[in-house]
């Protein structure tokens, strides 16, 4: 009986610790200040990287290596044709977590002329709901 409990035991600290480390690894969204933007269609990473250096002032950085990168921001659903609407998401570097996302493209941003200034407004939409979930 004491050699089971003993395994038994032996098995929950085991499982323990491993929740422990997860725990530790797990990145906020509140802790993310370097971001690597991945290449999105019709250059919205590059309004996308515009629109942190005028959202965040200096707070959160766009660095061009994705090594540096406490998380990675990249298109999830940008329609090929246009980009009158666009979904984002920020992930931790593993790309294992989801530690935000975000659409724009309402109806709102859809009378946009996208091609006079519409994708800097989706972008900064875009790292306007960002900025306003970081500080939750």
């Amino acid at each position: 009986m004491k050699k089971h409990f003993a395994l038994l035991l032996a098995v929950v600290v085991v499982g323990c610790s491993g929740m422990v480390s997860f725990a530790q690894h797990a990145m906020l969204l509140s802790n993310v200040r370097r971001i690597y933007i991945e290449k999105m269609a019709d250059n919205l990473d590059q309004y996308l990287a515009s629109s942190i250096s005028g959202k965040f002032h200096g707070t959160v950085t766009v660095v061009l290596d994705r090594r540096d990168a406490d998380a990675i921001l990249r298109g999830v659903n940008i329609g090929a044709q246009t980009t009158e609407k666009a979904t984002v998401e920020l992930v931790d570097p593993g790309e294992h977590q989801v530690l935000w996302s975000g659409t724009a493209g309402d109806r709102k941003m859809l009378t946009l002329d996208i091609g006079h200034g519409g994708q800097q407004k989706m972008a900064d939409n875009l790292m306007g709901q960002l900025r306003k979930a970081m500080r939750r």
